[in-house]
């Protein structure tokens, strides 16, 4: 579950004036001369000039109070609007370029506040020291406060956070993604086997979604609801990232939340009067949370089971269909990685188990490589940000001081774009999360890698997704011999990407699925 729920509150204010999202896939970094006179002109004047020449951030400065103090390098300008509508244009590129000019701890404009933005290990060391202390919800507007709810976790700090997280393992630890594996094989034959397989097509940003959002629904509540009542998740997101809270997408958002909640509430109830809750595998998630105590050791209400239920599955869905269609895409662009997949998952999966959908975790963790692929497409497309949080007092991180009121966020892009950290940032090389990943050079701890975030509002259902992310590539190259680009009608060779506030495969993208030829000799169901 995505850490940058915090950033996509901060985005609701410039959301509606993003610029097209540009194609992520870059060629290698020339730093010729040819290539210097490319940049945009505003960067390389922003660059030339100092706090001397640079009108908005001399008065952004006085305004702020921090001439005399030692901010990091970077500019924030008076109100960061310039440096906000250049990160929502290539979030990516926004980040690398202020790296390269003024390395790993920088300052600008983030979301029209002032930002400090770090990743080097020193930097996220020293963070992660202070980071419990920091305020949950100061970065949420109000819109986000309001619909994410008193019961979500990224609006809880302190005690109540700690009892919200402890029930979080119950559900998304060891025990529970056993429970989970042959389910979501199932679910995947079925997808795969079923949808894919007749279609011979892929929309990895529509179908993936679709895809997860009914696989949660069932993992999380033990019901798929009907299509009707679960696309009101999609309107319930638009509320949580809307304008104000006199706009039509919030008011949509409200109203979808109570549909939501209350299907899941009726449901739960249901299940508990017939006695189904203490004996139903299909009921797992609703049983754990039946026993579930906050800070004070008191019962959660039904209505907090439910609400519970609504935001575990939009904390997910889109971060799981999001892995998926990455990987999908980063193996057909890398054809050795995809033939290792395809040779690994055959030796350990029987066509049998594929067919039945009987494939326990303990099976699903041979598929070390696999695993890998997941990890080094979270790196090489991140999906997110890192989480943002407030500066309440001014403090000194790196060297440098903070000023209070600005964000703080340990992006992970700063270290996953680390030639120390990973040679040959830009090849997609899964066996950088391999034992031999440290004897080429690949430094993998902690400080380097935190695709969900760090501290105390870190992904907790990143295991889940890598989890769904295996099973989706297990199917797809036992079923099919590969992927290809469908260039019909608006069709494209590579993606477009919506960046906010999850980076995933925009739906229009469509790839043609070439059938394996031994798929015959498996029992699709």
């Amino acid at each position: 579950m995505p850490t940058s729920a915090t950033a996509a509150g901060a985005l609701a204010s410039a959301r509606a004036l993003a610029p097209p999202p540009p194609r992520i896939r870059r060629a290698p970094r020339d730093s010729s001369p040819a290539r210097q006179r490319r940049r945009p002109r505003r960067v390389i004047a922003t660059r030339a000039a100092g706090f001397e020449t640079d009108i908005g951030q001399a008065i952004g400065s006085i305004v702020r109070k921090e001439v005399t103090l030692n901010l990091p390098p970077g500019r924030v300008g008076l109100s960061g609007i310039r440096e906000t509508f250049e990160y929502l244009q290539d979030p990516r590129g926004f980040i690398e370029r202020r790296v390269e000019a003024y390395g790993p701890v920088f300052k600008t404009g983030f979301f029209f506040k002032p930002a400090i933005v770090f990743g080097s290990a020193e930097a996220i060391e020293e963070y992660k020291r202070f980071e419990g202390e920091l305020p949950a919800d100061e970065a949420l507007p109000e819109t986000f406060r309001e619909l994410h709810t008193a019961y979500g976790a990224l609006r809880q700090s302190g005690a109540q956070y700690k009892a919200t997280r402890a029930n979080f393992g119950k559900v998304l630890g060891r025990a529970a993604l056993t429970h989970y594996a042959p389910i979501i094989a199932r679910q995947t034959r079925d997808f795969v086997r079923g949808d894919l397989l007749a279609s011979g097509t892929l929309q990895p940003g529509y179908e993936c979604r679709q895809h997860c959002l009914r696989s949660l629904f069932e993992l999380f509540l033990g019901a798929i609801p009907p299509e009707d009542t679960m696309m009101k998740m999609y309107d319930y997101n638009e509320g949580l990232l809307s304008l104000g809270k006199l706009t039509n997408e919030f008011e949509q958002g409200k109203a979808a939340l109570e549909t939501l909640t209350e299907f899941v509430l009726q449901t739960y109830r249901r299940v508990r009067a017939s006695g189904e809750l203490e004996t139903d595998p299909r009921y797992f998630f609703l049983r754990q949370y039946s026993t579930a105590t906050d800070e004070n050791d008191e019962l959660f209400p039904d209505d907090r089971v439910a609400t519970t239920v609504v935001l575990m599955v939009w904390g997910a869905y889109i971060e799981a269909a999001a892995s998926m269609g990455h990987c999908a895409w980063l193996l057909m662009r890398n054809p050795d990685a995809a033939a290792k997949v395809r040779a690994e998952c055959k030796r350990v999966l029987s066509p049998d188990a594929l067919a039945s959908g009987n494939v326990p975790i303990e099976t699903l963790m041979e598929l070390k490589y696999t695993e890998a692929c997941v990890k080094e497409a979270l790196r090489t497309v991140p999906q997110t940000a890192g989480g943002l949080r407030i500066n309440p007092t001014t403090r000194t991180l790196a060297g440098y001081d903070v000023p209070a009121g600005y964000v703080l966020t340990a992006d992970p892009r700063i270290p996953f774009l680390d030639a120390k950290n990973y040679p040959e940032r830009e090849k997609f090389q899964p066996e950088r999360f391999l034992p031999e990943g440290a004897a080429a050079g690949n430094v993998v701890n902690g400080e380097t890698y935190f695709p969900g975030g760090m501290g105390q509002h870190q992904c907790p259902g990143i295991s889940l997704s890598t989890l769904m992310t295996q099973t989706f590539l297990a199917y797809m190259t036992t079923t099919f011999d590969g992927w290809t680009p469908d260039l019909s009608g608006e069709g494209s060779e590579d993606p477009a990407y919506v960046q906010i506030p999850i980076v995933i495969i925009d739906d229009r993208y469509r790839l043609k699925l070439e059938k394996n030829w031994q798929f015959d000799t498996f029992d699709a169901k």
